[in-house]
């Protein structure tokens, strides 16, 4: 069936392609490259802009992309620098694998698997056309697996438009080879916005509505249900626990007999609205207004086998519905400005935010816990915060932000940096309350009752980059502190060890991360190109290493491709291979009833290169992409990998991405 999947597929590509040659050479296109600029209604005359920028006063509209770099990185892993760990499938919950600092000191409740695939309002791409805008994006993806991207945009008077997103994502598993096993199905998902100008710019708004939905279905990943086949847990040796993983690769066992799925959805709905007016230059007055409503919801029939491996203890009704729902409305009210001498850019805002947070953990006859099961929380936090750039030169500015809640605990994110033309280096240092999860639970198997103290984080980074005729080079050195890190650990549980158990833990000393990152590229003739990027991440804390083996020693990625734009820069052309290696590491396990990453230390993952072949072209305002995924399986026996414990990485197969363009 995998190959009838691709060939299918390198049809449908050759009949586009051949479509697209003979209407690169028709009339009718001839007559479009032969009009003057007036007269053309095309990429020449669409732009965009983000509210993240225009409340940065950054007020330059950009031009749609029309290039086909890196066009093959249609997966969420490609766009991170595979800086990411998820659960083999496309779209499935992930995480970071360096740790990342965070951004947020409000008071969020810890549930972020799914965030990667939910854009913010901020970031929502407002278009300004001559008339109307249109293109839709679509991935053909591994078996039956798809991902679809669309906007349409019009404009209805001179200074208002409005538009409409779509989105969409469906993944089948992979693991084992079954037909029409749904494990993602992301529909609906559109934002609706609207942006509106004076005719002289001084007055602005943005506006947007936004709908989006995942369903997912997990059961833990693979296992095999006959007893020589089991991963070897108790096993000290290492190398022999890795290698008892491999005959559950399997085709014969890769198989879960469990029929009843655990099924999780998340359900967010977003109001956004932000409009300035500016007085003059220095004086400028703006209000935003966010609305954030989040439901989640997991559903579980549960059965003996499954239960074993979710829960500790079984219950009466074998049947369970959780409900976790948080609301948000956020105003926040600033002065910000221009000031020309010094060149200047000042803001200062207030912001109150109100949290309503709901949860049912329905169907229990528990008693072992003093945490309420059903409850509402309700409180305002109230922000002051502010930012600012000095440009000293055209190359020389200084950054300053943060914000800090006016409430006991000190709470607060302050962000320094400086940039040169060759360098930049900045201070970050963060303080933010625990999360919800933490004090709540998610559902009656996973209450967790416990009293931490609040996380803080304190970061400097230096990065220098120079760019030579044909070379650039690009490294970063990053040094963390991390004090209360707070993190999930595999439960111990004396009668078993195949569970997804997960709970939080504490640091109890300071924990000092070192991070170095890399880009070297090299080009030859104009046309062939070599990118490489390495990242490596050392705990150097003094006492406990509370990373080390948690993290691969080094990561490393490379693009060799040859680029061109022949028939005067009317077509792209990209084309050539993507590594990418991870060294093995003791990667996190996954919670399927919390939704959250464990650390575990009995499961190797990754170690091993993955190689893909890509072919990308822009014919006219139609961009196609061809990608034939890990071509390199056949290098290694057994031919597939683990990304998370017991959740096999991707097959290969062959991708198919077609973007069109219309204008007018």
């Amino acid at each position: 069936m995998a190959n009838l999947s691709i060939g299918w597929r390198y049809n449908l590509f050759l009949l586009v392609l051949i479509l697209s040659f003979n209407a690169y050479g028709s009339e009718k296109a001839e007559e479009v490259f032969e009009k003057t600029e007036e007269e053309k209604v095309g990429p020449s005359t669409t732009f965009f802009i983000t509210p993240r920028a225009i409340k940065q006063n950054y007020r330059r509209y950009h031009p749609i992309d029309r290039s086909v770099t890196k066009m093959d990185h249609f997966t969420v892993a490609e766009h991170h620098h595979y800086n990411f760990q998820d659960l083999g499938n496309h779209w499935t919950a992930a995480q970071h694998v360096f740790y990342r600092l965070p951004q947020h000191i409000g008071a969020t409740y810890g549930l972020s698997a799914y965030d990667f695939y939910f854009q913010l309002p901020q970031d929502i791409r407002y278009y300004s056309t001559a008339k109307a805008y249109a293109y839709f994006n679509i991935v053909l993806a591994n078996l039956g697996s798809f991902f679809f991207d669309g906007c349409y945009t019009q404009r209805l008077l001179e200074n208002w438009h409005i538009g409409i997103n779509l989105h969409g994502a469906m993944t089948e598993k992979e693991w084992p080879h079954s037909k029409d096993d749904k494990i993602i199905n992301s529909f609906p998902h559109f934002d609706i916005f609207t942006h509106i100008k004076s005719s002289d710019e001084r007055y602005h708004l943005f506006m947007s509505g936004s709908n989006k939905q995942y369903l997912t279905k997990e059961t833990g990943g693979v296992r095999s249900t006959k007893e020589k086949n089991q991963f070897k847990f108790n096993e000290k040796s290492p190398s022999k626990r890795y290698a008892s993983s491999f005959s559950l690769l399997d085709e014969a066992y890769m198989q879960n007999k469990i029929d009843k799925k655990v099924m999780h959805k998340d359900l967010r709905r977003n109001f956004y609205l932000y409009h300035h007016y500016e007085f003059n230059k220095p004086l400028q007055l703006y209000h935003e207004l966010n609305y954030n409503r989040r439901n989640l919801c997991t559903i579980k029939n549960l059965d003996k086998t499954l239960l074993d491996f979710i829960s500790e203890e079984a219950h009466k009704d074998g049947k369970e519905e959780n409900g976790v729902a948080i609301k948000s409305v956020g105003h926040e009210i600033g002065i910000k400005g221009d000031i020309a001498s010094p060149n200047l850019f000042y803001a200062v805002h207030y912001k109150i935010e109100s949290i309503d947070l709901a949860y049912n953990f329905s169907g229990t006859d528990r008693t072992t816990y003093d945490g309420l099961l059903k409850d509402k929380k309700a409180e305002k936090e109230h922000y002051l915060g502010a930012n600012t750039r000095l440009h000293f030169t055209n190359h020389r500015t200084l950054y300053v932000d943060g914000a800090y809640l006016l409430q006991k605990g000190g709470y607060h994110r302050l962000n320094i940096a400086y940039q040169d033309r060759f360098f930049k280096v900045s201070c970050y240092t963060i303080k933010h309350k625990l999360p919800y999860i933490l004090s709540c639970g998610y559902s009656r198997d996973r209450l967790w009752n416990k009293d931490f103290l609040a996380p803080s984080a304190e970061a400097i980074d230096a990065a220098v980059w120079y760019n030579w005729p044909h070379t650039t080079i690009h490294p970063i050195v990053s040094l963390k502190k991390l004090n209360n890190y707070i993190c999930y650990q595999k439960a111990v549980l004396l009668d078993r060890a195949d569970h997804c158990i997960s709970e939080p833990i504490q640091a109890t000393t300071p924990i000092y991360l070192l991070s170095l990152e890399g880009n070297l590229n090299f080009c030859f003739f104009s046309y062939f190109h070599f990118d490489h990027n390495i990242t490596m991440q050392w705990d150097i804390s003094k006492e406990k290493k509370f990373f080390k083996g948690y993290i691969p020693p080094y990561m490393y990625t490379g693009r060799y491709y040859y680029a061109n734009q022949p028939y005067d820069k009317k077509m792209d052309i990209e084309t050539g291979v993507n590594v990418h290696f991870k060294e093995l590491y003791y990667g996190d396990g996954y919670d399927v009833i919390a939704q959250q990453f464990y650390r575990q230390n009995q499961f190797p993952t990754q170690g091993r290169p993955i190689v893909d072949l890509f072919y990308n072209v822009r014919i006219n305002n139609l961009k196609i992409s061809l990608k034939y995924s890990f071509i390199n399986d056949f290098m290694n026996k057994p031919s597939a990998y683990f990304v998370t414990p017991f959740y096999p990485g991707p097959k290969k197969a062959a991708d198919i991405g077609i973007h069109w363009s219309f204008f007018d």
